[in-house]
């Protein structure tokens, strides 16, 4: 079936279907007789749009260097603005930077349930306000730092527990050599109190890294929150404006252009056509004047020549009139679209546009630093390397 076909064949076709389109246009434009030659012209410009496509017309108006040169320029442009946003509009997704959230909120680590760090306790200890960082979302970190920051406050806990139960134990102890010797349990709670003294004060030094450890991812955390906050009002808001609006007029001032244009290579084109008709009759009347004798010339010709010279003369006039106003237009709709492409084109405006968004990461870089180095600060104080 599809072995009897053949490119060949199916361009033949198309031209043919095509050029039976033109022929049916024409007979239908040939049958209006309009008096209004704007309408007329707009339906002239249909047929005259569609012999460009195939190529029947090349009298084409050419537009200027500069204004294909800003048309390419600005296609560039807008396809890099749109590659740009592409990727910026990441900012508006909460986790974008943590992938596995979704399955440490599915693991659900630190719930508290018999599998959890909390086991050996009856219930999880209350987080204390300074390091609740609890999200909107729930248990779904927005960011890594956010994750960070959890994780090391549930390591503060279980320290934290750890330290209750051991003292609890020892409370315990104590209490049951003081029902056996008085004199001995007073010794016997000073000799525990010096031995658990070092073991403390470990505890106590991994509890406070990890709570400045919190206090550092959480301040990290926040300081992120504002940059995606300000990377979707402000950078991708504006560039988002930058294409849906500004391109947006360039591609509708362009339409104008090829609109006028081809309106006024309509009506260039018919004119042509009529003053090649009317020097084909005037040739034929020459030679007619040869042949026939002189009276039967003046008896049949001489007052309808006239007539046709009084409505050639007005159709032309008309023409002429109509011309100039769309070759106004032509060029005035240029002029403006070339003065916008100009505008729109301005290095300066995308230049402002990534100035921004470095000036958004600098403040939030910058008080990653701040954090960490802080953070180091409470480390550096803990380690007995530095003591």
């Amino acid at each position: 079936m599809f072995s009897k076909l053949s490119f060949n064949n199916i361009t033949d076709s198309i031209s043919n279907a095509a050029q039976r389109t033109q022929e049916q246009f024409s007979s239908a434009i040939e049958k209006i007789h309009l008096d209004d030659p704007e309408t007329r012209l707009s339906i002239l410009k249909r047929r005259h749009q569609l012999q460009e496509t195939l190529g029947t017309v090349h009298d084409i108006s050419q537009l200027p260097v500069q204004y294909k040169f800003l048309e390419q320029k600005s296609d560039a442009l807008e396809k890099i603005c749109k590659r740009l946003l592409l990727v910026t509009k990441t900012f508006e997704v909460d986790g974008y930077d943590y992938p596995p959230n979704l399955t440490e909120s599915f693991n659900d680590w630190w719930s508290g349930n018999k599998d959890s760090i909390f086991a050996f306790s009856k219930k999880k200890p209350e987080v204390p306000p300074e390091l609740n960082n609890a999200t909107d979302n729930g248990l779904l970190p927005r960011s890594f730092a956010q994750a960070l920051s959890k994780a090391s406050t549930d390591s503060a806990l279980i320290l934290k527990q750890l330290k209750a139960e051991e003292n609890k134990g020892n409370q315990e102890e104590l209490s049951t050599s003081a029902d056996k010797d008085t004199e001995h349990s007073a010794a016997k709670k000073t000799e525990v109190e010096e031995e658990d003294e070092d073991e403390d004060e470990d505890v106590e030094n991994l509890i406070k890294t990890f709570e400045a450890w919190t206090k550092c991812q959480l301040s990290i955390d926040q300081s992120k929150a504002e940059m995606d906050s300000l990377m979707v009002k402000e950078f991708n808001s504006k560039l988002t404006k930058f294409i849906d609006s500004d391109f947006k007029k360039g591609h509708e001032m362009r339409a104008k252009v090829q609109d006028a244009r081809l309106k006024f290579d309509t009506l260039r084109h018919e004119i042509k056509l009529k003053q090649q008709v009317k020097e084909t009759e005037a040739s034929t009347a020459e030679a007619g004047k040869k042949v026939e004798p002189e009276a039967t010339q003046e008896n049949a010709a001489e007052k309808p020549a006239e007539e046709f010279t009084e409505v050639s003369k007005t159709e032309e006039d008309a023409d002429g009139k109509l011309f100039e106003q769309l070759e106004d237009q032509f060029v005035s709709a240029t002029s403006e679209t070339v003065e916008f492409l100009g505008e729109l084109t301005d290095s300066s405006e995308i230049i402002s546009l990534v100035k921004l968004f470095h000036n958004f990461q600098l403040i939030h870089y910058k008080q990653c630093v701040k954090s960490l180095e802080e953070d180091l600060e409470v480390l550096n104080a803990l380690d007995p390397e530095d003591k």
